[in-house]
């Protein structure tokens, strides 16, 4: 027995010997007062940028009201992907359509505020990303069956779900901003099969670029880590994997082109994809200006914000100059339109 417990104190002593060899705080400190990229501010200000948010009574009616929405509609996302997806103007037969009405006049009327969960992982957080996502894949799905009959209203369905992004814009969370990602694109996606004219309202979604809140949410993230380990293992590795991390986010902040591929972040989930996707977006927005201006009658705009690609029309079909892929499960819009038959 005594033999036992020596083996134990010497086994606690060899742990607190490896803990102290690589507990390094000032290595720590020194990467968390770094400055990020486009004067985001180092990781020690992050706190202070976003102050504390309470909901308000709009989210709480809207939170209600989209409780009577289906979960898991499975013939909706059906319908959804395959329109997003297509890549001519013509509309399939939709599926069964909950009642959006009460969802998209509330959006539409009053300003909506969401309480603000920062906790990494949340499950309330997590719980309200689901009914948003539920109420816009909804509203989505009901402007493409009322642009198959060809009604003006449909823009509306849309502008709530732009709405509906925008409230989550003081929410620095990955978790929000990946999800007024996903609303905008959809938004995009079916906004050039529409009918026109186009509103004055998209001409927003068309200038926004989603990037700079996607890299504050990065930094946000970062930021949660840091705290977290600073206090209970502040090794040389936790300074270099803050390094690493502000390293693609200066990368990316620079990048110009859409087709873009980063090194996995070493803090939090891999977020490879993401940046694919908010990359890819630009052109997917250019798409739809472009589409838009053909069956206005107008000529395309062929130069792009995308340093490595443009924009061919040939009369018939829209086609930028190369493909970019997403991982699944995306399933995004066609750099390829047929736009006139």
């Amino acid at each position: 027995m005594k033999k036992v417990l020596i083996i134990v104190l010497a086994l606690f002593g060899l742990v607190g010997m490896i803990f102290l060899a690589f507990r390094n705080e000032g290595a720590v400190q020194t990467s968390a007062i770094q400055q990020w990229p486009g004067q985001m501010g180092t990781l020690e200000t992050v706190g202070d940028r976003w102050p504390r948010l309470e909901a308000n009574h709009a989210s709480m009616t809207l939170t209600s009201l989209a409780e009577s929405l289906p979960k898991n509609d499975n013939a909706l996302d059906d319908f959804l992907a395959r329109e997003i997806t297509r890549d001519e103007l013509s509309i399939g037969d939709p599926a069964t359509l909950p009642d959006v009405s009460p969802i998209r006049d509330l959006l539409l009327r009053e300003p909506i505020v969401w309480e603000r969960y920062d906790g990494i992982g949340d499950e309330h957080a997590i719980a309200v990303r689901a009914i948003q996502m539920t109420m816009a894949r909804a509203l989505v799905a009901n402007a493409l069956s009322k642009a198959r009959a060809n009604s003006p209203a449909a823009w509306d369905d849309l502008h709530a779900v732009w709405k509906l992004a925008r409230s989550l814009d003081e929410h620095p969370q990955m978790m929000a901003q990946t999800a007024a990602l996903s609303m905008a694109r959809m938004v995009n996606a079916v906004a050039w099969k529409m009918p026109l004219p186009a509103p004055a309202w998209l001409s927003e979604l068309q200038v926004r670029d989603d990037l700079r809140p996607l890299l504050d949410a990065f930094q946000h993230q970062t930021a949660g880590y840091w705290q977290s380990s600073a206090r209970i293992f502040p090794t040389k590795w936790l300074a270099s994997s803050i390094d690493h991390d502000r390293k693609i986010a200066e990368d990316l902040f620079h990048f110009t082109g859409c087709d873009v591929n980063t090194p996995m972040n070493e803090l939090g989930t891999d977020l490879t994809s993401l940046w694919r996707r908010v990359f890819r977006y630009r052109a997917e927005r250019e798409a739809t200006a472009n589409a838009i201006r053909v069956r206005e009658g107008k000529s395309i705009e062929t130069s792009s914000r995308c340093s490595d690609g443009g924009w061919i029309f040939d009369g018939t079909t829209l086609r930028f100059s190369r493909e970019i892929a997403t991982a699944a499960p995306d399933t995004p819009m066609p750099l390829v339109l047929r736009v006139k038959r």
